[in-house]
């Protein structure tokens, strides 16, 4: 008399859904971690949302090493330099931290030449605006300012002269062509070209700690 056949065994629900959420947690990982070496396969592959949530978590993969500070030079009409100026009163939301909108567009958009023009005019008309020094252009650049030793004292921030920064530790990243400084100073062109004046943006050799 033969054996009886039995049914085959079919895997539980509950294991087959513990088996897919091990998929999607080792893919979520997978992703997160390409994203954090920089590379854009994810973003070519993987749906938006997706990309977005592991994005969220791979935005700090590293310490920093410095604090980032964002500060704006006008062209002094009069005295034909560089000098500082306050842009805070022409971003009145979050105006005194980082979140302010001047911080956030050189933050996402330093390298964007269009974005960059954008702002230079409109810096430039709310400081002309503002009864200031007349200006012909901006220069936009960032602080990076080392943070101290591991155990050492860490003083509260305090928003001190551009002055105050050795110039190893400024970055310009956008400065209005000379040519149209001259024009809105209501002077003749001079001679000469600045490396800025027909680049997309300024260029950057060294490694960029600004994300």
């Amino acid at each position: 008399m033969g054996s009886e056949r039995k049914p085959p065994t079919q895997e539980p629900p509950r294991r087959r859904g513990r088996w897919a959420l091990l998929v999607l947690a080792g893919a979520y990982l997978v992703t997160v971690w390409l994203d954090g070496v920089g590379t854009n396969v994810p973003a070519k592959l993987m749906p938006r949302p997706w990309v977005y949530f592991a994005q969220v978590s791979a935005l700090f993969p590293n310490a920093a090493i410095t604090t980032i500070d964002y500060r704006a030079q006008g062209w002094s009409c009069d005295d034909k330099r560089w000098v500082e100026i306050d842009v805070r009163p022409y971003f009145l939301v979050d105006r005194d931290n980082k979140e302010n909108r001047f911080h956030r567009s050189l933050q996402f958009y330093r390298r964007s030449r269009n974005v960059m023009r954008a702002l230079d005019d409109y810096v430039v008309k709310r400081h002309v605006a503002s009864g200031e020094p007349r200006i012909g252009g901006v220069r936009f650049l960032s602080l990076r300012v080392p943070y101290p030793p591991l155990g050492s004292r860490v003083s509260p921030y305090e928003r001190l002269p551009l002055s105050s920064y050795p110039e190893a530790q400024r970055k310009h990243w956008y400065w209005s062509p000379k040519s149209l400084r001259a024009e809105r100073c209501g002077q003749p062109r001079s001679e000469g070209a600045e490396p800025d004046d027909e680049a997309p943006v300024a260029p950057d050799t060294s490694k960029d700690p600004e994300p």
